[in-house]
């Protein structure tokens, strides 16, 4: 919040006619307000949410997060709120709010196929290092004995045109094949 100070308008009337004191306050303003800022960003660093690079920094330190180059703040508080609120017992309920945090909303499904010991996980991260930390969430809730099939799914919008290179093998001879992928305008 951004704070104007005037401490010349504290002054009682008589003393405010003199320059001198004037001069004197209104060149102490800056100090303060620089004060107040400083006051202001020990506040929002206080939580996870409204911290700033600096404060977000520190959060990584306590949760042991790293950060990976080109994380956006937004996306480090996420990944930092959702260590933070990891906690034992692990269950479905804790699994569904811990994906919320990480894809930031309702942004994914979870199929339950207990009886196969398996459960699917379709999310829409666009950021390399969400699907990792999603990858380490994972492997930290579910148990050992479940299967985890996790798709994640990102619209891209294609300009031009592909080339994909795929191979098979066939009678212990390898093959390389080029195929080129025209842009038909999907999106």
């Amino acid at each position: 919040m951004k704070r104007e100070v005037d401490l010349v308008s504290y002054l009682p009337p008589f003393m405010a006619e003199y320059s001198e004191i004037n001069a004197v306050l209104t060149a102490e303003n800056p100090e303060f307000e620089a004060a107040w800022r400083a006051a202001d960003s020990v506040l929002y660093n206080e939580f996870i949410s409204t911290a700033d690079e600096d404060g977000i920094a520190r959060f990584e330190k306590m949760t042991g997060v790293l950060p990976s180059q080109g994380d956006t703040l937004e996306i480090r508080r996420a990944r930092v709120m959702s260590k933070w609120l990891s906690r034992l017992p692990y269950t479905m309920k804790m699994l569904i709010t811990q994906l919320q945090i990480l894809c930031g909303g309702d942004d994914f499904t979870v199929k339950r196929k207990f009886e196969g010991y398996q459960i699917d996980i379709t999310t829409h991260l666009r950021e390399y290092s969400q699907v990792v930390e999603l990858g380490k969430l994972l492997g930290e809730m579910i148990p050992a004995n479940i299967k985890i099939v996790s798709l994640n799914i990102t619209a891209i919008k294609a300009d031009g045109a592909a080339v994909v290179y795929s191979g098979f093998k066939l009678w212990g001879k390898h093959k390389k094949i080029k195929t080129e992928v025209k842009n038909y305008g999907l999106e």
